[in-house]
């Protein structure tokens, strides 16, 4: 253990609720989203806002107004004198605010900070995200051998991808459809017996009927009826695709030093992050690369993991990166994934972590890792450990 190693002593989140379309519905405001993660997260640990050296906020669809989203929800809880900037990796963009602020903790240059992970995709959609496209000519770049990398590539839309990795490998619809189903299901138990009260943000909008992360199905008997989505005779369909979502998460790090001077609990060590490339037609199996390239840099095998935390973007890739690993399936998404709880694609890799420190923590501590695939063909992966067992009662 070192005085410098960054350590989390904070977490919360807000529900994750589906997309609400034009004329159905008040969608969330993205700034209420951030305040009271924000809010939640210092007060757990009673820290004077003075405390709080920088804040880095995860996004992808937000473009230049997040930063100024992002400065208000700080002005509003923290003050002025807290600076903060965003940070877009596309679906690992909340994981990358927390490699970010660790860093920095690490490196010295601050004690305190907060990394939060946002989407509203209410306002911002997956649909033309990529606009017209860069003007340049396309010009093939060779890689492994797998493809040739072309712009053409690299704009694949993220549903073809999906296709890409099932044909390539092999992932049946049936295969799909179950993991589907299977997260669902944990997650409805994990509902059930109040595993998510702790992470989630005390004053949330309990809904009459179903769960708050709203996109979770209690019946799953259509899944396997549901029409390939992308392709007249493909395997993904809305079933079993994660689903387009609202929400936001944060997690406060500290020095070790720090923490301990002011008798905080340590809920988890920042072990270590890595980012790898894999051909973007191809993105779901980032996972299969960035997770070795985590666990080398941390000194840890994979058999010292109690947990994964693997963002199910599609079945068809979260199927193929889990066999590919030779992970234990009880290990991984013990309280349901994306595909039940939704992927607001900032948020994500914030969320993860959130749930994965919260689920360890109760099993009385242990190592996990936190994983997804990156649009535009890229993997990203944490490792972390959670050193002891939360307070009984907030569980």
């Amino acid at each position: 253990m070192s005085a410098n190693d960054p350590v989390i002593v904070s977490i919360s989140r807000t529900p994750l609720t589906r997309r609400v379309r034009p004329g159905k519905g008040d969608p969330p405001v993205t700034e209420t989203l951030l305040t009271s993660v924000i809010t939640d997260a210092v007060s757990r640990v009673r820290l004077p806002r003075n405390v709080v050296q920088d804040v880095c906020v995860g996004n992808v669809l937000g473009g230049s107004a997040a930063a100024v989203t992002a400065r208000v929800a700080v002005l509003k809880t923290l003050g002025y004198e807290v600076p903060v900037r965003t940070t877009n990796r596309q679906c690992s963009s909340g994981l990358q605010a927390i490699a970010d602020i660790s860093s920095a903790i690490k490196s010295g240059s601050i004690e305190c900070g907060l990394a939060i992970g946002y989407e509203n995709m209410s306002f911002n959609t997956m649909e033309n995200s990529f606009g017209d496209g860069p003007d340049v000519e396309e010009e093939d770049v060779e890689d492994d051998g797998i493809d040739s990398i072309t712009l053409s590539a690299v704009m694949t839309p993220m549903g073809q991808t999906s296709e890409n990795v099932s044909q390539k490998y092999n992932i049946t619809r049936s295969t799909q459809d179950k993991l589907s189903i299977k997260s669902h299901s944990k997650a409805v138990l994990a509902w059930k017996e109040r595993k998510f009260d702790y992470e989630l943000i005390p004053n949330y909008i309990k809904p009459k009927i179903g769960y708050p992360d709203n996109g979770i199905r209690v019946d799953t008997s259509k899944i396997t009826t549901l029409p390939p989505a992308f392709s007249e005779t493909g395997t993904t369909t809305a079933g079993n695709s994660s689903q387009i979502t609202d929400g936001a998460a944060c997690v406060c790090l500290m020095s070790r030093r720090l923490a301990e001077e002011r008798g905080l609990k340590v809920l988890a060590t920042f072990l270590g992050y890595a980012v790898s490339g894999v051909p973007p037609r191809i993105m779901g199996i980032g996972p299969t690369t960035a997770i070795p390239a985590a666990l080398k840099l941390s000194k840890t095998s994979i058999n010292d993991i109690n947990l994964f935390e693997i963002n199910e973007a599609f079945a068809s890739q979260a199927s193929h990166c889990i066999s590919h690993l030779k992970i234990p399936p009880s290990k991984v998404n013990v309280n349901g994934g994306a595909i039940a709880l939704g992927h607001p694609l900032g948020c994500t890799g914030a969320r993860l972590v959130v749930s994965l420190v919260a689920e360890l923590g109760r099993r009385g501590g242990g190592k996990g890792v936190v994983s997804m695939c990156v649009g535009t063909g890229m993997g990203a992966a944490a490792v972390l450990e959670v050193e002891g067992r939360e307070e009984k009662s907030k569980l």
